[in-house]
């Protein structure tokens, strides 16, 4: 070969590599901006970290209003939607492995044989070296599987592991109604305190002033003095408790709710923490095996399971595929043949080394375990509703008892004050009438917080919580 000619072969390699080259990033661009226009985002915040059904300004917050926004802004909820929407593409891509595939290849060669390399020998006809010469190879080709249980298997899998997804998704959704109303209610109870907290300050300071009073009168002697002052002072402490109560539940809610810090709160229905609204249930234990997801959770995981052993067990079986290609074949553009391969092919798997094997012992036994984690948590469910009921039922006695504590109280106080009014005692019995009044305070307080927790946690135990405080 002269060099003119190779170089001309040169020539026509570097140009048809050029073409290829421009042809493939042509291509690849086009691809990536349909990609980019036809994929969006989704569940992203903007830029400043700031989700847009957040509230502005001050805010008026119910209870449904709490658990609305919570279900929408929750962190912890939004974590368990992108879980979800990842085992979607999970599923797709499962799906994916069942589905044909097709691709475009071109390819430019400039090769070059030394034939005593090649062969081993070097015959005496054949020259010392082939080459170089240039081979280009541009088309479509596809593959696709005819039949393969393996692949069906975890298809089907996936689709359990998806619904498992989304039934564990509503148990975030569940617990985090739970824990908003916690949460929120732990919030009514302190202001309750504080309300509570002031109205005793307030009948303090009275009976220190009406001490004064009779100590310039000379009823009274400065021991009494001394002593509705120093009572007081424990009734400020107490009122400066439940501030902080109340501004730590605050703060924790806000962080449930997903709100910034600074954002003020006014809470609207604060009187209706001393309601005792009924739960209607007219089967707890049926309703909650039939609905709670955790259960649903664990059915679908077990089916998944299932199809995981299937398909270790079908990967002994033999699997059939198709492939093949056309392309166009040359040593230049100007001089390219059609050709084209289609091939089937059969898998069967001989010897694995006791992999195959230890593959379905293994899914056997995750399928089992799956199977005890259902039995175990439906006795869970059961031990819970049972809970739930007798709580429920023993803090609404124990509000009951605690109204009537606080009314004993205040009629006790209203007494040991008329008595210290009058002279008959000193007001060592108008101080332990302020220890009643103040016992009965949180005593009641308690019970109605006791009451409303009560209430949730057996809502939860059945599976209805989000229900019960979205639709009241």
């Amino acid at each position: 070969m002269n060099r003119e000619t190779k170089n001309r072969i040169g020539r026509w390699s570097i140009t048809a590599s050029h073409r290829i080259a421009l042809l493939l990033i042509i291509f690849g661009a086009q691809v990536q901006t349909v990609r980019g226009q036809t994929e969006s985002p989704r569940g992203v915040q903007n830029e400043a970290g700031t989700l847009p059904d957040a509230p502005s300004g001050d805010e008026e917050l119910r209870l449904v209003g709490a658990v609305d926004l919570a279900l929408k802004q929750n962190l912890e909820i939004q974590v368990a939607n992108i879980e979800t929407a990842s085992k979607q593409q999970d599923r797709l891509l499962a799906r994916s492995e069942l589905l044909p595939r097709a691709g475009f290849e071109a390819n430019d060669a400039v090769t070059r044989y030394n034939t005593k390399a090649q062969l081993g020998v070097q015959p005496a006809i054949i020259p010392h070296s082939v080459g170089a010469y240039q081979s280009l190879h541009v088309g479509p080709g596809f593959s696709t599987p005819i039949f393969d249980l393996t692949l069906i298997r975890q298809y089907q899998g996936s689709g359990h592991r998806l619904l498992a997804s989304r039934a564990e998704e509503q148990t975030v959704r569940e617990e985090t109604v739970l824990l908003t109303v916690s949460e929120y209610m732990a919030h009514l109870r302190a202001l309750a305190s504080i309300t509570a907290a002031q109205s005793r300050v307030e009948l303090a300071t009275r009976l220190a002033h009406q001490a004064d009073d009779l100590l310039r009168d000379g009823v009274a002697s400065k021991i009494d003095v001394s002593r509705a002052q120093v009572r007081l002072r424990e009734e400020q402490q107490r009122l400066i408790d439940a501030r902080r109560d109340a501004d730590t539940t605050l703060y924790a809610l806000k962080r449930i709710l997903n709100v910034p810090d600074s954002r003020q709160i006014e809470f609207a229905d604060q009187q209706d923490f001393f309601s005792t609204p009924s739960l209607e249930l007219s089967d707890p234990l049926s309703t909650a095996l039939e609905r709670r997801p955790e259960l649903h959770a664990l059915s679908e995981r077990i089916k998944a399971a299932e199809s995981a052993h299937q398909a270790a067990v079908a990967e002994s079986l033999p699997n059939l595929s198709f492939e093949g290609g056309w392309n166009e074949q040359g040593e230049t553009f100007n001089t390219m043949t059609p050709g084209y391969e289609y091939r089937f092919s059969v898998k069967l798997p001989i010897f694995t080394g006791g992999r195959l094997r230890a593959e379905r012992k293994s899914t056997a036994l995750a399928e089992q375990r799956t199977q005890k984690q259902l039995a175990q948590e439906r006795n869970q469910v059961t031990e819970q509703v049972r809970d739930g009921q007798v709580e429920l039922q023993s803090a609404l006695h124990q509000v009951d008892l605690g109204r009537q504590e606080v009314q004993l109280a205040n009629e006790e106080v209203t007494l040991s004050q008329g008595r210290f009014q009058s002279g008959v005692t000193d007001n060592i019995e108008v101080t332990q009438a302020q220890d009643s009044l103040a016992r009965a305070n949180d005593t009641e307080i308690g019970a109605l917080f006791r009451y409303n927790i009560a209430r949730a946690q057996l809502a939860r135990a059945v599976g209805t919580v989000e229900q019960t405080y979205t639709h009241p």
